[in-house]
């Protein structure tokens, strides 16, 4: 799997002893995150920055594949709010909100507070080939809608 961020609020990961989860550091170099038994990844999700304001950020990641004939397995929870959730920002202790960043300003992964959207828009970019293959069509649209005119289903 390419690198991403997760949609929600949160994922919980347990992966085996082969591993291959890296994320991604402040520098943009990778970081193996490396089994531990009967431990836990957590990966701050697009949700929770969005209701942070950035305190903290998304943890951006990828899967690294095992060597052929090594099979991996991971099992992962994600939590999130309703596909028609709209994410509003919490009120933060002035400690905590002194620290926030603001939200990412990525122009390859713009964050939307609208789950169902972030959602589908974070799929469509974590995996390009499926979308590709069976939502084309869909892929088309959003390409087509870049100018600030476009609402939300893609029309002018």
């Amino acid at each position: 799997m390419g690198p991403h961020k997760d949609y929600g609020y949160l994922a919980l990961l347990q992966q085996d002893e082969i591993g291959g989860l890296q994320v991604q550091s402040a520098d943009g170099s990778w970081i193996d995150a490396a089994p531990v038994p009967g431990g836990f990844v957590v990966n701050v999700g697009e949700m929770l920055e969005i209701a942070t304001q950035g305190y903290p950020t998304a943890t951006r990641h990828r899967v690294v594949s095992p060597p052929a004939g090594v099979e991996r397995f991971s099992v992962p929870f994600f939590l999130g709010p309703r596909l028609d959730a709209v994410v509003e920002p919490l009120r933060l202790p002035p400690d905590l909100a002194a620290d926030a960043k603001g939200v990412s300003a990525d122009a390859d992964n713009p964050l939307h507070a609208a789950y169902g959207e972030n959602a589908l828009a974070g799929w469509l970019r974590s995996h390009p080939k499926v979308a590709q293959r069976w939502w084309g069509d869909v892929l088309a649209e959003r390409e087509q809608c870049l100018s600030p005119n476009c609402d939300v289903h893609g029309k002018q």
